[in-house]
């Protein structure tokens, strides 16, 4: 199930784009250095086992991402995992072993950012994710450390 994408994307920006929840894994093979994921908010509703996330996402020291996302555990083996065995929301596929259902509902561009919705869903849990990509996330600089060579490289 994917919406086509609209035209105007780069090869790399439809592979982020069609990406099957991975983002994390691409970005940090294709810059070879790890990515810096830091959750933003995480709310659970009080009348039901539903969770409103933020998630940040960075490399090099800058932010590439923001992803947006409701989670709605479906069954009650999936709340108490969370509950009782505090298994993280982001691991609770895996977890229970199961690859989710990728579903593309659109994709464009804005100012200098393009984005993404989705739903990665299984019998236990939906998630209905927004995600929020900069312009320069395949271009972002190398950052200068304190290594007098990479310091000699920066003048030319």
């Amino acid at each position: 199930g994917m919406a086509p994408l609209p035209r105007g994307f780069s090869a790399l920006e439809r592979l982020l784009l069609t990406a099957n929840g991975n983002i994390e894994r691409l970005i940090s093979s294709y810059y070879a250095e790890p990515v810096i994921s830091y959750v933003i908010s995480n709310h659970k509703r009080e009348s039901a086992p539903v969770y409103d996330r933020q998630v940040a996402m960075l490399i090099r020291g800058e932010q590439f991402l923001l992803a947006k996302s409701t989670i709605f555990l479906t069954l009650p083996s999936w709340e108490e995992a969370v509950r009782k065995e505090n298994v993280p929301l982001g691991s609770l596929f895996k977890h229970m072993g199961v690859l989710p259902t990728f579903k593309l509902h659109g994709a464009g561009r804005g100012g200098n950012y393009f984005w993404r919705v989705y739903q990665l869903s299984t019998e236990g849990m939906v998630c209905e994710i927004n995600e929020t990509f900069s312009d320069d996330v395949f271009t972002k600089p190398r950052r200068p450390d304190a290594n007098a060579h990479e310091e000699l490289m920066h003048f030319f």
